[in-house]
């Protein structure tokens, strides 16, 4: 059997055409828009103007998914219409648009189907977290294997919050008013002692793209988002090897009186130097951004650069200096 379901959401609306084989989905086609209208609603309070770009949208994913030859389609939507005071005479005319029923979705149900697709293929046998991450709102759901233990659907959606406190580009104060409002919502978020988390929705999808567009990764673990504590590692490393080679080399010259040692001793000094910068960089980087530094202390690996080119300069000049 043939499906085709259709979602309008607050930043896209999304077609998805799937066979069902031995009681799975397997998927055939997927076609997206983005008619945003989560922000349209915020600001407005009604669906209103936008109800043609969204319905236009609407039928050509539903035209294209069509090309499928499904045999039922289900159309669906959530936040964005949830709010808005139109909502019923729009999910009428879409509706008659597309041929079928709009479904406006209840926040907890939107919860509950958010999290059995994604349970279908990700569930765990201890308790387990899954963020639906969504255009005007985010469910946050903890499960234990198959089954719901508690959730939650709060305010936050990318959309929305983006179009709510930033301009383009974002100010680090407007980063930092968008984040204040997110910790307030995730405040009210169910708490659990979780051994995994699974992120769904648009903005999770696009997250793996912002490493790698080639080929981004199908888990993203805290390894690959912050690698800078793994080259932290790494550095304290090579600057402590880099160390014992400058305490062996030094000792060296002075009791077997070498200067071709000595000399290498004052390169490697350099490189300890080098090395110590970068570690103490990084270190930095590391630490978390606060209301203040909405983007972090990484502007001290810039800082650190600059300050390692500056001393190679000067080092050259000496050398020069010391050669003419």
């Amino acid at each position: 059997m043939r499906l085709a379901a259709v979602d309008i959401g607050s930043n896209t609306v999304h077609a998805l055409v799937a066979d069902v084989v031995r009681g799975r989905l397997v998927d055939v086609a997927h076609y997206v828009e983005m008619p945003e209208l989560g922000a349209h609603v915020a600001r407005t309070g009604a669906v209103g103007a936008r109800a043609k770009p969204v319905i236009r949208a609407l039928r050509s994913v539903v035209a294209r998914a069509r090309t499928h030859g499904y045999e039922v389609l289900i159309a669906g939507a959530t936040e964005a219409v949830r709010q808005a005071s139109d909502r019923d005479a729009f999910a009428r005319e879409a509706g008659e648009a597309v041929g079928t029923t709009l479904h406006v979705i209840r926040a907890d149900r939107e919860a509950e189907l958010s999290f059995l697709g994604v349970a279908s293929k990700h569930a765990h046998r201890r308790e387990w977290l899954m963020v639906d991450l969504g255009g005007a709102s985010t469910e946050i759901v903890i499960g234990n294997g198959r089954k719901m233990v508690r959730s939650a659907t709060l305010p936050i959606g990318s959309g929305v919050f983006a179009s709510t406190y930033f301009s383009d580009p974002p100010k680090p104060e407007e980063r930092a008013r968008m984040r204040r409002a997110a910790l307030r919502e995730l405040a009210h978020a169910p708490d659990a002692e979780v051994v995994r988390l699974v992120v769904t929705g648009g903005t999770a999808t696009n997250l793996p793209l912002l490493l790698s567009k080639r080929k981004p990764p199908a888990v993203l673990t805290t390894r690959l988002m912050d690698p800078v504590k793994d080259r932290s590692a790494i550095l304290k490393v090579a600057l402590a090897l880099t160390c014992v080679v400058l305490v062996i080399e030094t000792a060296g010259g002075l009791v077997s009186h070498s200067l071709a040692l000595l000399s290498d001793a004052g390169h490697v000094l350099t490189d300890v130097f080098a090395l110590g910068l970068a570690w103490f960089a990084v270190s930095q980087a590391n630490r978390p951004a606060d209301l203040r530094r909405s983007y972090g202390y990484h502007r001290v690996s810039i800082l650190a650069a600059l300050v390692n080119a500056v001393t190679l300069i000067v080092i050259v000049i000496a050398i020069a200096f010391e050669a003419v």
